[in-house]
């Protein structure tokens, strides 16, 4: 017999949050709840003016089970909003990123394109968009000097020789992650959302934690898992950005806020909110039974193995997952007068050196010193290897 809801004291509670018994209703509630706090102190911490006025976030839409609860969520959010007399408006853009360059930019009918389209008759309250990875050539948050991007061709396939030089699976699973946020943020910033949403959960957020230290971008961690305002630069082009020479200019600099409002929700808990509404089911992919299989390390990326690690030690270990992130999130994050041109992230030019000391780099290697000063050690090793 199932124990009784330790919230309710319904009967019959055949789920289980934080290792005690709950209702479906009260699992969907504390999954709401959690998300709807976090949208409260978004608007408060994001209000210019003590009048009301519109929310308007851009959110990231992976198509996996965490950007679609952010999305279920967003979508009852502005339903909600839009029946209430008086309530200022609640206006979210989802986007998804097309990361398939397989096939051309412009090209209509693509699985990523069919597959939002099931996601506007979900979610007919937000609206949904999706932009081709290419057009993240055409931003200026990205100092594209100091990138190997070659100049011939369409940018569906630069970018395919792009990630085809990069030296390890790594080195291109941290780059598209970059490349995708930069292009999210554009979307934020060229058409005057006020703040871009991440739906990662307390566990993706663990394991982005300790990639960033292994991927050499330590320094980065305060800057890249918690809320709050991020320094974003945009450089202007002095030339093509595959022609060498100097660096582009510093054109501005300006505090853009980054929120994840399901920071305190483990990927588990995510799954199984989901599970409770049939009518999203068919959205997301049935898991792969070959991922939980042993494979090897070398196929796969540093951010990979983190994840691999972090969803099997949620369920026993939850504490020790959210330490991680509520850990992280309590550094400081610390201002200097420089920043990496392709994350972006305050330079640490004084740990950058000791990384690469102790990963026995020879400073006077000029393929890491060539772009000193303007790209951080990850991102270097990221391009060099």
């Amino acid at each position: 017999m199932a124990a009784s809801c330790s919230r309710c004291k319904a009967p019959d509670a055949k789920f289980e949050l934080r290792n005690v018994a709950t209702c479906e209703n009260c699992f969907r509630e504390y999954v709401d709840s959690k998300v709807i706090k976090r949208f409260t102190v978004l608007q408060r911490e994001t209000r210019a003016s003590p009048k009301p006025e519109p929310r308007r976030y851009v959110a990231g839409l992976s198509f996996g089970p965490s950007s679609t609860a952010l999305t279920q969520i967003l979508d009852k959010t502005a339903q909600y909003q839009a029946s209430r007399k008086g309530s200022s408006p609640f206006e979210p853009l989802v986007v998804h990123i097309d990361t398939d360059l397989s096939h051309p930019a412009d090209a209509h009918d693509t699985p990523a394109q069919k597959l939002l389209a099931r996601y506007r008759e979900k979610f007919p309250n937000v609206s949904l968009e999706c932009v081709h990875l290419s057009k993240v050539l055409s931003v200026n948050t990205i100092d594209w000097t100091t990138i190997p991007i070659p100049g011939d061709g369409s940018d569906v396939e630069r970018l395919r020789q792009f990630f085809s030089s990069l030296p390890s699976v790594t080195s291109r699973a941290d780059s598209l992650r970059l490349f995708i946020r930069h292009l999210l943020l554009h979307v934020a910033l060229e058409r005057s959302y006020s703040a871009l949403l991440f739906g990662h959960s307390t566990t993706a957020l663990a394991s982005l934690t300790l990639s960033e230290v292994a991927n050499g971008r330590g320094f980065a961690v305060p800057w890249q898992i918690s809320d709050g305002l991020f320094a974003v630069c945009t450089y202007r082009r002095t030339a093509d950005p595959a022609s060498a020479g100097e660096s582009s200019q510093e054109e501005s600099k300006i505090q853009f806020p980054i929120y994840y409002p399901l920071r305190e929700i483990l990927k588990n808990e995510i799954v199984t909110y989901l599970s409770t509404m049939p009518s999203v089911q068919d959205l997301i992919p049935s898991p792969d039974k070959a991922s939980s299989s042993v494979v090897s390390h070398k196929d796969q990326s540093i951010e990979e193995v983190m994840a691999r690690y972090f969803d099997g030690v949620e369920g026993p270990y939850s504490g020790i997952v959210t330490n991680v992130v509520r850990t992280a999130g309590k550094l400081d994050r610390l201002e200097t007068s420089q920043y990496c041109r392709l994350c972006g992230i305050t330079l640490d030019e004084e740990g950058d050196s000791t990384w690469a000391g102790e990963l026995g780099d020879d400073p006077a290697d000029s393929s890491l010193t060539q772009s000193k000063g303007k790209l951080c050690y990850g991102c270097k090793r990221s391009m060099g290897g």
